[in-house]
C-alpha cells in the first residue's frame, strides 16, 4: 500500500481564523464575576464573531440567551429564541435582537413580548438601554398591573 505524501498548505479555502468549542469566558473584578459569555460554539473570521447557543450575564444583572449571535463593528446580531431578562421583574423574548456594545443597549425591530413588574408589553421596535433600564417601543398594547 503505498503511503500519503505531506503537503503543505499554501492557501485554505476556509475563511475561519480561529474555532472553539464549549468556549466560556468570565470577567473578573474586585467584586467576582461581573460579566460572562458562553457558547457552544465560536469561529473567528477576519472581521467578525460567530457564535452558537450563546448565554450571556451583563453585569450580574441582565442574562441574554439566542441560539445564534454575529459580532461585528461594534454590534451584536442575535437571533432564534432570544431571551433577556433581570432578575424577576423584567422579561423580553423575540426572533431577533440587535446588542450595540456603545450604547450598551438592545434594539428590534421586529415584534416584541416584554414583560415587567406583572404587566405585559407587546409591540414593534423596542429600544432598551441595560444600564439605564429605559424602555422605548412603538405601536405597543399593554396589560398593566399595579
Amino acid at each position: 500500500m503505498k503511503q500519503p505524501n505531506d503537503v503543505k498548505a499554501i492557501e485554505s479555502n476556509s475563511t475561519k481564523e480561529l474555532y472553539f468549542k464549549n468556549l466560556s469566558l468570565i470577567d473578573l473584578n474586585e467584586n467576582g464575576v461581573e460579566n460572562q459569555l458562553s457558547a457552544s460554539s465560536v469561529a473567528k473570521y477576519k472581521t467578525s464573531f460567530e457564535f452558537e447557543d450563546v448565554n450571556a450575564t451583563y453585569k450580574r444583572t441582565h442574562n441574554l440567551v439566542a441560539n445564534r449571535a454575529v459580532y461585528e463593528d461594534g454590534l451584536v446580531n442575535m437571533e432564534g429564541n432570544i431571551s433577556l431578562k433581570r432578575g424577576n421583574d423584567f422579561s423580553f423574548v423575540g426572533d431577533d435582537l440587535i446588542y450595540d456594545m456603545e450604547d450598551e443597549a438592545v434594539y428590534v425591530d421586529k415584534h416584541f413580548r416584554l414583560d415587567m413588574n406583572g404587566s405585559t408589553v407587546i409591540g414593534e421596535n423596542l429600544y432598551y438601554n441595560l444600564d439605564r433600564e429605559e424602555v422605548k417601543a412603538d405601536f405597543i398594547r399593554a396589560s398593566i398591573r399595579f
